[in-house]
């Protein structure tokens, strides 16, 4: 799936929602660099990322599990 982020989306609730998933969750940035959101020291990474929506906004969120797009869905969209 290719999934991101929407323009209006908060960012603390999402990191929060992310708690509630069964796997790994990754933002991937369109120069590659891939950050797994489980991990406190990547969501700090990410939220350096989140106060500039020029940044997030083209990168793409991933869920291992399938399930676990459902427990975000609030938050994205399908691009």
């Amino acid at each position: 799936m290719n999934m991101k982020l929407k323009k209006d989306a908060n960012i603390t609730q999402f990191l929060l929602s992310i708690k509630h998933c069964e796997d790994d969750v990754f933002y991937e940035s369109t120069e590659g660099d891939i950050l797994n959101l489980t991990s406190t020291l990547s969501q700090y990474v990410f939220c350096s990322i989140a106060s500039h929506p020029e940044l997030w906004e083209n990168g793409r969120i991933r869920c291992k599990n399938e399930a676990d797009y459902q427990v975000l869905e609030q938050f994205l969209y399908e691009a």
